[in-house]
C-alpha cells in the first residue's frame, strides 16, 4: 500500500483497520481514496462482489467529514434497494466508525420509531436508507431534508446497477435532483456496482441530463480468481393429454415431473454445503423446495433446503437469510432473484441456475455471491430441454443459450444498460410527490425540475401537458385559484396509502382456470394474448379467455411444448449480441468440455439439425407444420417483427430464440415481406394498436392509451432492426 495514500485516511480510522489486522488495501480502496476527498467529481467504483467496494467508498467520505469538524446535519446519505442490505452495512459501519463521533442511522420500515426520532431530532453523520423511505420523507418531511442536509457532502448508491433501468432507478434519479434542488448546491455521488463490461456507459445514469464529471474506478480481475463450471442437460419428455377423468380434479395436485431429476441431482450435489440456487420463477422455486424437502424426509436426514422469494412473509424471509448469514448449518437458500444482491453471505459454496439464464449480467451478480474466500467460485446450470412430438423446430435452444451466456461470461461482455425510458408511471409518482411536498407547484416549475433539468428529459413540454392533461381527468390533480397544481381528492387519497412511497407494484394473482375448476394463480402485471401458450404445472396450455378485471385467464390444454410464463412483468431482454453469439455455436460446431453427457448431446443434436436445415446460410426453415424464422436478433428485433408479419395477417408467434408461423403458406409470406419491405415508413404506434392493455408499471392506469403507445414502443420495439432482416428475408423468398 502506498504510505501516502494512508496517510490521507483519519487516523482513527486507521486504528480500525489495526484492529482488523488489515496488512494493506486492496488496489480499488487505494484508487478511490483522492477522488472521494477531493471532491471534484462524481465517483463509481465498478468491480466484483465481495471486492471492497464498501470500504473504498467509506474510508474517505468518512474522514472527510471527520476532518471538516463540523459534524452537524446529515453529512452522508446511503442508498440501498434492499433493506436486508441496510441491517448488514450498518453493522459493519457501527465498526468502521468505532473510534470516530459519528453517528449512523439506518432507516426504513423496520427500524424503531426511537431510533428515528433521535435522528429527527438531532440529525447527524450518517443515514441509510431505501427509495421507498427517501419519498416519504420528501413528502412529509421536506423541510427537515432542507435543513438537515446543508451540509450534506456525499451521497452513496449501492448494488447501482440494480437500479439501473428500472423504475426504481428514474425514482432515485428524480429524487437526488429534487434533495440537490431543496438544499442549492451540488452533491458528490458515489456509485458502488458490480463490474461492468464498459463502465462508461453507466455514465448518464448516475447523474442524468449533466455533464458534470466522473471517476470510473474499477478493478482487475485477481490471478487467483478461478470459476468451475458444469451444464447438466436433462430429457424433459412433455405431459400427456390431459383426461376426462384428470378434468374432474385440481391438475396441479402433484407437482410437475420435469424438475425430479433435477432435485435429486441438486440433493446429492449441495446436501452438506451452503449453496445459492436462482430459479427463473416463483413456481420453479416452490416446486423445487418442495421436491427437496421430500427428498430429505424420505432419506430420513435434516431438511436443509428452503425456498426465498418476494412472496414469502418476511419472518420467513429473514429467518432464511440469518442462518445463510451465520453460516452455523448447510444451507442451500432455493430463489429468485431475491438473494441475487444483498445480505453479506461470506461462504457461499456454490452457485446453480435452474433453466437457461435471464441474461449474462444477471448472471455475472449470481456468480459474485460465491468463491469469496478461495477465489473459486463454482457454477452449476442445471437446464432441461423438452423432447417433443409435435411439430417444433427444435435446435435445443435453452442449451446453447446457456453456452453464449457462459462464453461472454468468460469473455466479461455484460449487457449495456437499458436505453433511457419515457417512466410515465414513475414521472406520475414523482409529480404528485412535488406538489404533495409543496402543496401547490405551477406546471411550468413541474416540469422544469422533474423534465428540463431532472430524468425525466424524454418528455417534451407538449407531452408534459398531455400528461398532466391525464393527471387531471384522474381527478388526481386540480389547478386552484392562482393556477398552481394541487392534489384533487383521489390524488391525496392515492398519497394517504404508504405503498404510494414505492414507484414499483407488486403483480396481481391471477387465477388459471380449465373447464370451471381453478388449477393454480400466478403473479402477472402485463396481458395475456389470446391463442397464447405457455408451461404450467409441467402442461401446456393455450389461452382462449383474458380478463383483467377479474384477474382470471382460462385456458384449454396444450398438446405440445410451450415456454414458462414470465411473470416479472417484463416479457424479457435478450441481447443481440447473446443471439448472434448462439448463432456462431452453432456454426462453429464447437461442444465445450464444461457439458455433461446429456448437455453434450443436446448441444450436438442441435447443431447437427441446425446444419441439417442449412440455417447457417438461410434464415427460413419450412417444416410439416408451418414455417420457422431465425433471426439471431435480439427480444426488442423479434418482438417487432411479430408485430409486423400480425399487422400483416400473419399468424406469427416468438418461440424461444425463433419466430413460428402456424399453417402459413409461403406464398403468404412473401406478400406480406413484400408490404413491409416496400413501405418501410413504419409507423411504430400502429404496429401496437390492438394491444389493449399496455399497464405495465404501477400508475400507468393514470395514463392515456397515447402516452403508454409511445412508451412501449420506445422501449420494446426496434423497427430499424426488424427491417433489417425483413430485408434478408426478401432475398431468401
Amino acid at each position: 500500500m502506498s504510505e501516502n495514500v494512508l496517510s490521507l485516511l483519519d487516523n482513527d480510522l486507521r486504528r480500525f483497520m489495526f484492529k482488523k489486522n488489515w496488512q494493506s488495501l486492496l488496489p480499488i480502496q487505494e484508487n478511490s481514496v483522492k477522488p472521494i476527498l477531493e471532491r471534484k467529481t462524481d465517483v463509481i467504483i465498478s468491480a466484483s462482489t465481495a471486492s471492497g467496494k464498501t470500504e473504498a467508498a467509506f474510508l474517505p467520505a468518512l474522514t472527510a467529514i471527520n476532518q471538516s469538524k463540523d459534524l452537524r446535519g446529515i453529512r452522508i446519505l446511503y442508498i440501498s434497494p434492499l433493506k436486508a442490505l441496510i441491517n448488514d452495512q450498518y453493522r459493519r459501519l457501527e465498526e468502521m466508525t468505532e473510534f470516530l463521533k459519528i453517528k449512523v442511522t439506518p432507516w426504513h420500515g423496520d427500524v424503531s420509531a426511537n431510533k428515528k426520532n433521535n435522528l429527527m431530532n438531532s440529525p447527524s453523520g450518517v443515514i441509510l436508507t431505501t427509495p421507498e423511505s427517501l419519498e416519504s420523507l420528501l413528502i412529509n418531511h421536506m423541510q427537515w431534508i432542507k435543513d438537515s442536509m446543508q451540509n450534506l457532502f456525499y451521497v452513496v448508491i449501492d448494488e447501482f446497477h440494480a437500479f439501473m433501468g428500472s423504475q426504481r432507478g428514474y425514482q432515485l434519479q428524480s429524487q437526488l435532483h429534487r434533495i440537490e434542488n431543496l438544499i442549492g448546491k451540488r452533491v458528490y455521488r458515489i456509485a458502488l456496482s458490480a463490474t461492468f463490461s464498459d463502465a462508461n456507459g453507466v455514465l448518464g445514469y448516475l447523474r442524468p441530463n449533466s455533464k458534470i464529471p466522473c471517476k470510473v474506478i474499477t478493478s482487475e480481475a485477481s490471478n487467483k480468481d478461478k470459476l468451475s463450471v458444469q451444464i447438466k442437460g436433462y430429457d424433459h419428455f412433455e405431459a400427456a393429454p390431459v383426461s376426462d377423468a384428470e378434468k374432474e380434479t385440481e391438475v396441479v395436485e402433484s407437482l410437475p415431473k420435469e424438475y425430479d431429476e433435477i432435485a435429486k441431482d441438486i440433493f446429492r450435489l449441495l446436501r452438506g454445503s451452503t449453496n445459492l440456487v436462482f430459479c427463473n420463477s416463483r413456481f420453479t422455486t416452490e416446486t423445487l423446495a418442495s421436491k427437496l424437502e421430500m427428498l430429505s424426509q424420505n432419506s430420513f436426514v435434516p431438511n436443509e433446503f428452503f425456498p426465498h422469494h418476494g412472496s414469502l412473509s418476511k419472518d420467513l424471509r429473514e429467518s432464511l437469510e440469518y442462518r445463510l448469514q451465520e453460516g452455523r448449518w448447510p444451507t442451500t437458500a432455493i430463489c429468485t432473484a431475491t438473494l441475487e444482491l444483498g445480505i453479506d453471505i461470506s461462504d457461499v459454496g456454490s452457485i446453480a441456475q435452474v433453466d437457461a439464464p435471464i441474461n449474462v449480467a444477471s448472471l455475472r451478480q449470481r456468480l459474485g455471491r460465491a468463491g469469496r474466500r478461495d477465489h473459486n467460485a463454482i457454477l452449476r446450470l442445471f437446464i432441461p430441454e423438452c423432447q417433443t412430438t409435435a411439430q417444433h423446430v427444435e435446435l435445443f435452444e435453452n442449451t446453447v443459450l446457456t453456452v453464449a451466456m457462459i462464453d461472454l461470461l468468460l469473455e466479461r461482455w455484460y449487457e449495456p444498460p437499458l436505453e433511457h425510458e419515457y417512466s410515465f408511471s414513475t414521472l406520475a409518482q414523482q409529480t404528485l410527490s412535488v406538489i404533495a411536498s409543496f402543496g401547490s407547484v405551477s406546471a411550468k416549475s413541474l416540469y422544469d425540475l422533474l423534465c428540463k433539468t431532472g430524468p425525466f428529459n424524454l418528455c417534451t413540454p407538449k407531452l408534459y401537458m398531455a400528461f398532466l392533461k391525464c393527471l387531471g381527468e384522474k381527478d388526481l390533480i386540480v389547478q386552484i385559484n392562482d393556477g398552481t397544481l394541487a392534489l384533487g381528492l383521489d390524488g391525496e387519497y392515492l398519497l394517504s396509502n404508504w405503498s404510494f412511497y414505492a414507484a414499483f407494484d407488486t403483480p396481481k394473482e391471477f387465477a388459471i382456470e380449465h373447464d370451471g375448476h381453478t388449477i393454480g394463480t400466478v403473479p402477472l402485471n402485463y396481458d395475456l394474448d389470446i391463442g397464447q401458450t405457455f408451461l404450467f404445472a409441467g402442461r401446456g396450455w393455450k389461452v382462449n379467455f383474458f380478463s383483467a378485471e377479474r384477474k382470471i385467464i382460462g385456458v384449454k390444454p396444450y398438446p405440445y411444448d410451450a415456454q414458462p410464463l414470465v411473470v416479472t412483468g417484463s416479457t424479457g431482454h435478450i441481447h443481440d449480441v447473446v443471439r448472434a453469439r448462439m448463432f456462431d455455436i452453432y456454426k462453429s460446431g464447437h461442444i465445450p468440455k464444461y457439458l455433461n453427457k446429456v448437455a453434450a448431446e443436446h448441444l450436438r443434436l442441435g447443431i447437427e439439425l441446425f446444419h441439417q436445415r442449412h440455417l447457417e446460410s438461410n434464415h427460413i426453415y419450412e417444416g410439416t407444420s408451418g414455417i420457422c424464422l431465425f433471426p439471431w436478433k435480439g427480444d426488442r428485433v423479434i418482438r417487432t417483427i411479430v408485430y409486423m408479419l400480425k399487422k400483416e395477417a400473419i399468424n406469427a408467434r416468438a418461440y424461444k430464440s425463433h419466430i413460428e408461423l402456424e399453417f402459413t403458406p409461403r406464398d403468404s409470406l412473401k406478400v406480406a415481406v413484400y408490404n413491409i419491405v416496400n413501405n418501410p415508413n413504419i409507423d411504430a404506434i400502429e404496429l401496437i394498436k390492438k394491444i389493449n392493455n399496455l399497464d405495465r408499471d404501477k400508475y400507468d392506469s393514470y395514463i392515456s392509451m397515447d402516452l403508454k403507445r409511445i412508451a412501449f414502443a420506445h422501449s420494446e420495439l426496434d423497427i430499424e432492426g426488424a427491417l433489417e432482416f425483413f430485408k434478408v428475408l426478401r432475398k431468401e423468398l
